[in-house]
């Protein structure tokens, strides 16, 4: 069950934080421009409607705007002067005017230093699991602003809310009779292990990871490890370059049980990835639940969708993008 934990304290023009390397940070209120070289950082900052005030950006999975998706174009017009990409610039994001500066922790933490030293104050983050989720969102929201507190505070409940929907759902179902579920990589020989976001997800959703015994980040697998895991249920991700009916179709998969029954799926994005410690996470549970028990309507997926991205990232879904979140 996630637990809200976030160490703030406000002072007349300050807010003074603790970053997820356990820096006390001070950071200057009101904030107005933002660098954010925190790849998934960048999406937090636009769920919490700050997304304006951005003056350069990272996006995780994204290089160019080219490889956006067509809903950046409405979320960010101004994607293609904003996106960075490679090692931040201390002097760039000076001469940008940014009052704050978000860094990865592993990746971009090098930045901190110099920047405080010019008097910028830098937030070094990593997230990683649900519980990260909810404190990172609840730590941007104390430093953005009321608007932002408030949003932060309603996204979290949502959270809350949707882990809980879908605990009490799984709980109806004893753990061996549980699916057993695959989740693949951007390659189909690509496994998430079992310290993964992904397997998580699977978790909260209701599910088994077949690859829960595996350490580390991506695993490469042989066809014949899945054939002897022969999971009930495959998941493609979002950034995966093939797609449920290259698996369907695909001869040398027709022995794996999720591919006898036709259970394998694609996740829909519509900006951020739903297996990855997003706001949209949130939305991959929805979907996963959805997906493992059909015979079920813990959740509608598409009515869940177009409310959170209406509420987070004042964007409304097609009808298109709306029943790709329905699952076969």
């Amino acid at each position: 069950m996630l637990a809200s934990a976030c160490a703030v304290s406000a002072f007349a023009d300050t807010v003074e934080v603790v970053d997820s390397v356990g820096r006390v940070v001070q950071v200057q209120q009101p904030v107005r421009r933002i660098a954010s070289t925190y790849g998934m950082g960048t999406y937090y900052v636009y769920a919490l409607g700050a997304g304006d005030r951005l003056v350069a950006a990272w996006y995780v999975g994204l290089k160019s705007a080219l490889q956006a998706p067509a809903s950046f174009a409405v979320l960010e017009p101004r994607l293609g002067e904003l996106l960075c990409s490679g090692d931040p610039n201390v002097e760039d994001l000076v001469a940008r005017g940014a009052d704050l500066v978000l860094a990865d922790v592993a990746k971009t933490a090098a930045v901190a230093l110099p920047l405080e030293e010019l008097g910028v104050p830098t937030l070094v983050l990593g997230v990683e699991t649900a519980q990260g989720v909810v404190d990172l969102t609840l730590l941007l929201g104390s430093v953005l602003g009321e608007a932002a507190a408030a949003r932060a505070a309603a996204l979290v409940a949502d959270f809350y809310r949707v882990y809980g929907m879908a605990s009490v759902a799984a709980s109806e179902t004893p753990t061996a009779s549980r699916p057993r579920v695959l989740f693949l990589g951007a390659d189909p020989l690509r496994v998430a292990s079992g310290a993964m976001y992904q397997t998580g997800l699977i978790e909260a959703a209701g599910g088994v990871s077949v690859s829960a015994d595996l350490a580390g980040s991506w695993n490469a697998v042989s066809l014949e490890q899945i054939l002897v895991w022969n999971p009930d249920v495959i998941v493609i991700p979002s950034y995966g370059d093939y797609t449920a009916a290259d698996l369907l179709s695909n001869p040398d998969w027709q022995s794996v049980h999720a591919v006898r029954l036709g259970r394998v799926a694609k996740m829909p994005r519509i900006f951020g990835t739903m297996d990855t410690p997003l706001p949209e996470s949130l939305l991959g549970v929805v979907w996963l639940s959805a997906l493992f028990y059909p015979e079920r309507a813990t959740f509608d997926a598409p009515a869940e969708a177009t409310a959170f991205y209406s509420a987070y990232y004042g964007y409304s879904l097609t009808s298109a993008e709306a029943e790709g979140f329905l699952t076969p």
